[in-house]
This record gives C-alpha cells, sequence and structure tokens, in this order.
C-alpha cells in the first residue's frame, strides 16, 4: 500500500514544468533507444571481431599439434565460395578447419559473422602459407646437404 501512495502522490504533484521534463525525456528515450541499441551492437561487434595476430595462431596450431609431419595439408580445407562473401580484396574461399571457425555477430541478421569468417579465412590462409614455407625451406635444406655430401664425399 506505501507504494501505490507514494506513486500517486509523485503524479498529483507535479507541475507543468515537471509534466513537460518527463515528456521530454520518455520521447527522447524512444527516438534514441533504437540508435543506442545500434551502437552497442557495433562496439559488442567490434569487441568479438578483434584480430588475431600470428602469435595466437602460432599457440593454436601447437596447441592442436597441427605442427606434425604431415603439415596442416589433411586438417585443413579451403573451398570455393558460394556466396558473394569474397569482398576482402578478392578472397573467394571459405575455410573448414577441424578447430573449427569463430565466429561473431556484426548486428545484422544478413550480415552475422561475416567478417569473422574472413578473418578466420585470411588466419588459415597464413597458416598454410607459412606451413608451406616452412615444409619448403626443410627440403631445401635436406637437398642441400645431400648435394655437400656428394661433393665431399
Amino acid at each position: 500500500a506505501n507504494f501505490l501512495t507514494q506513486a500517486s502522490l509523485a503524479f498529483s504533484r507535479l507541475t507543468p514544468r515537471g509534466i513537460l521534463r518527463l515528456v521530454i525525456m520518455v520521447g527522447a528515450y524512444c527516438l534514441l533507444r533504437p540508435y543506442l541499441i545500434k551502437l552497442g551492437g557495433k562496439f559488442q561487434a567490434q569487441d568479438h571481431e578483434r584480430a588475431v595476430d600470428m602469435e595466437e595462431a602460432e599457440k593454436l596450431r601447437k596447441a592442436e599439434g597441427l605442427s606434425g609431419s604431415g603439415g596442416l595439408n589433411g586438417r585443413v580445407e579451403i573451398p570455393e565460395d558460394t556466396e558473394s562473401e569474397g569482398e576482402d580484396g578478392g578472397d573467394a574461399a571459405a575455410v573448414t578447419a577441424t578447430a573449427g571457425a569463430t565466429t561473431a555477430a556484426t548486428g545484422t541478421g544478413a550480415d552475422w559473422g561475416k567478417k569473422a569468417r574472413r578473418r578466420q579465412r585470411r588466419v588459415m590462409r597464413q597458416l598454410l602459407e607459412a606451413d608451406e614455407r616452412r615444409r619448403r625451406e626443410e627440403e631445401e635444406a635436406a637437398s642441400d646437404k645431400e648435394i655437400e655430401d656428394l661433393l665431399i664425399g
């Protein structure tokens, strides 16, 4: 009963200036709320979209045991893209990894996770290139060692 009494007293004591202030506050809230929600969604998406740097990718690679003799070849597949997601510099592939791709919300229903998929494709391509480069250097070193042994011996 105390709540009802206090609420009725609060509204009965309102002056025209107080009513105008209340109407302005409620109206501003109703007008600005969608923009504030959209802004909050953008900040949340940016938080989820933080780029994975190569150190973190290397830690993930080591943690998942992908540095074996077979490298990444048997574990990563980069199929052709079926949608028009290749807007980030000619990318036309989607990455499917055994560890799974990270997803993040961008705020709209149609583009949900689009940036995360792009980032994941870029990271996986960098991992593949680094793995191929490492194996190529190892093969060249082994080949040079064989040639050196043949020349000396």
